[in-house]
């Protein structure tokens, strides 16, 4: 029997480096037209395009290469039958609020003002702001969300977090529901999006939402770009709405050369790489779960 990768990004890649290494008595195939479609058990991928799960009749399960499945659960022709995975790394989680810590202390400390003094050689030392005026605001509470927002409460901000059922958290504010939308919004003066992409929240953060966060707010997103309306977001900036955003992912990646977005003064663009599984603990979870089917 075997396997099959869909080595379509350098992520991927890493990953089948990892998992040949790891599993070196494994058939692995990278090429689905030079592959033994009828001993394929197991397919890992990031995304899928239309027509190549139905090749594989063997098939046991597909494994994603991240901890966002979203591409691979809406692909046309996948069989409901068939088992999704997705790696799931720890220090993802860590690594993912590392991410947020730093966009949420770079807007909350005013350091583009410090760098423009420096730049003008200006000794300025306005007095510090309070953490308590800016309460953060944490859309999920998930293997993402929570880590981040944990690291953000242990650095003085107040916290809150909107789930879709309630939960009980030290030291965290729990708004649960789509009614508590709109009163959580309105204490968020950090939004960090950490949802998963579903028809639920495709497009969540709209004109509509954008306005409901308090004037000077500051978006922060690391989920997934299709929750975020891009031309809503730079508007609300542009109309002296919102103070900024980070983005580190996007509707359409990697983001076109000519999108506003990269050259807006108040908006930073990362290419996706606030945090992603280490490829030896996704390779082993992938191998893990093949023995599990087999």
């Amino acid at each position: 029997m075997a396997v099959l990768v869909l080595p379509t990004s350098p992520f991927v890649e890493r990953q089948l480096a990892a998992l040949r290494a790891l599993a070196p008595e494994e058939r692995i195939f990278t090429d689905p037209a030079a592959t033994p479609a009828a001993e394929i058990e197991a397919l890992l991928a990031f995304r899928l395009a239309p027509g190549i799960v139905s090749r594989f009749p063997a098939l046991k399960f597909v494994a994603c290469a991240g901890a966002g499945a979203d591409d691979l659960l809406t692909a046309p022709d996948l069989p409901a039958h068939l088992p999704i995975v997705r790696a799931v790394d720890p220090l993802q989680g860590v690594r993912m609020a590392q991410y947020v810590a730093l966009m949420a202390l770079r807007h909350y400390r005013d350091l583009p003002r410090f760098e423009a003094q420096q730049r003008e050689a200006l000794w300025s030392r306005p007095p510090p702001a309070s953490e308590q005026a800016f309460a953060v605001g944490v859309m999920g509470y998930g293997s993402t969300g929570a880590p981040v927002a944990d690291m953000l409460r242990r650095l003085g901000f107040p916290v809150a977090v909107l789930t879709r059922t309630a939960h009980a958290i030290d030291g965290i504010t729990c708004f649960a529901g789509s009614e508590a939308l709109v009163p959580f919004l309105a204490q968020s003066r950090i939004l960090v999006c950490t949802l998963p992409l579903t028809a639920t929240t495709r497009g969540l953060l709209d004109a509509r939402t954008l306005a409901g966060l308090p004037r000077g707010a500051y978006v922060i997103n690391v989920s997934r770009g299709g929750v975020l309306r891009e031309a809503d977001l730079v508007a609300a900036i542009d109309a002296g709405h919102l103070a900024g955003a980070a983005l580190d992912v996007f509707a359409t990646e990697p983001l076109p050369a000519d999108s506003v977005l990269w050259r807006h003064p108040k908006v930073i663009c990362t290419p996706h790489v606030a945090a992603e599984p280490r490829p030896e603990v996704a390779a082993a979870q992938f191998v893990d779960n093949l023995r599990r089917a087999r």
